[in-house]
């Protein structure tokens, strides 16, 4: 990505609490106008990383750099960023358009220009002739759009979300995804989110760096993740997976045939198994296999179905196929013709196609 590409550069960052690692080694740059998303459980060092974008704390080593200007030196009110928190921290004695327009206040601006940029913010977060209201009166999402004017407001270069939507319930959290993600293409600014929400990382973000232990693993699309994750650890995080012990038998024609659940065997394009071991982690995601009552032409493989559990739009199968590795998890949707077995114990087959699977490593 060139200098004119990259809003923000990250270099070999390191961040230790005493002898603790909180980030190790970030090295990433992300785009003008993308909006990314930093994804990972609790203690990966996702919010230490976006406070040390925002200058609340100092890298132990490495290099931050905003729109082509090093950040080590420049204090948190003067890097051209804004930052919105999960608890909204809207001033409550103040009406909205007074918390929309609070940080106005150091730009000198003329009366009307202010109330200009406020009547602005107010018809960009949906809420035209709100301005009167005082913050108790607001359910909690538009207290959020108010927290996402207020911030907005003075025209960052990079706006920094904390989990900004986690004090939301699913239903009013999943509308705010939308909302969020049509306010990131109206304003064209750079947004970076920290959350551990994978399914609001994936629906929100053009691309998502993951992170465990204060290392970020891979950064990739989220149909980049979700396909093709390049670990265990990040197959495990982003989506449901099931993992295969799988052995090398043979090679002929691109294809490599690997036997899994003691006698089965499947098949694998050779070139995806590029530097692996010879028995290599293979990963496929539930909705890829597919059930069967009999044995199907082609590839199949043999199973006992163990469990069945019913999901609503989908059905989940827990079939175990071999004593190497645990039962498979296939998932079927209910509206779709399929085999239907109903009884644990019963005998059935499962099937998938050639890129289904996905070889990885185990770290």
């Amino acid at each position: 990505m060139s200098d004119r590409d990259a809003m923000i550069r990250i270099r070999n960052v390191h961040k230790r609490f005493g002898t603790y690692p909180a980030v190790q080694e970030a090295t990433f740059d992300i785009r003008r106008g993308e909006f990314f998303s930093i994804l990972g459980a609790s203690g990966s060092g996702k919010t230490t990383l976006l406070r040390i974008l925002a200058g609340f704390e100092a890298a132990s080593e490495g290099e931050v750099y905003i729109d082509g200007a090093p950040m080590d030196a420049v204090p948190p009110h003067q890097r051209p960023v804004n930052m919105v928190f999960q608890n909204y921290a809207i001033f409550p004695h103040l009406n909205v358009r007074d918390n929309i327009g609070f940080g106005l206040r150091k730009l000198r601006l003329g009366k009307a220009e202010r109330l200009q940029r406020i009547n602005e913010m107010l018809e960009l977060i949906k809420l035209p002739g709100f301005g009167d209201r005082q913050a108790d009166q607001l359910s909690g999402g538009q207290r959020q759009r108010v927290a996402l004017a207020r911030a907005l407001i003075l025209r960052p270069k990079v706006l920094l979300l904390d989990e900004p939507l986690g004090a939301l319930d699913k239903q009013l959290r999943e509308q705010m995804q939308m909302e969020l993600r049509a306010l990131q293409r109206s304003v064209g600014i750079t947004f970076v989110l920290v959350t551990h929400d994978q399914e609001e990382a994936m629906a929100l973000s053009d691309r998502v760096a993951v992170m465990a232990e204060g290392r970020v693993l891979q950064i990739d699309t989220p149909a980049g993740l979700y396909d093709a994750p390049k670990t265990r650890r990040v197959a495990s995080f982003v989506g449901s997976m099931n993992f295969l012990t799988g052995k090398v038998l043979s090679e002929d024609g691109g294809m490599t045939r690997i036997r899994i659940a003691d006698a089965a065997s499947c098949h694998v394009p050779t070139a995806r198994l590029a530097g692996m071991a010879r028995a290599p982690c293979l990963a496929i995601r539930p909705e890829r296999i597919a059930i069967h009552d009999h044995q199907p032409e082609g590839q199949g493989v043999p199973g006992v179905l163990r469990d069945r559990v019913y999901m609503g739009e989908r059905t989940h199968y827990h079939v175990e196929i071999g004593t190497d590795n645990q039962p498979l998890v296939v998932s079927v949707p209910n509206t779709a013709a399929h085999c239907n077995p109903q009884t644990p114990g019963a005998q059935v087959w499962l099937s998938w196609d050639d890129t289904a699977l996905v070889p990885m490593t185990e770290n």
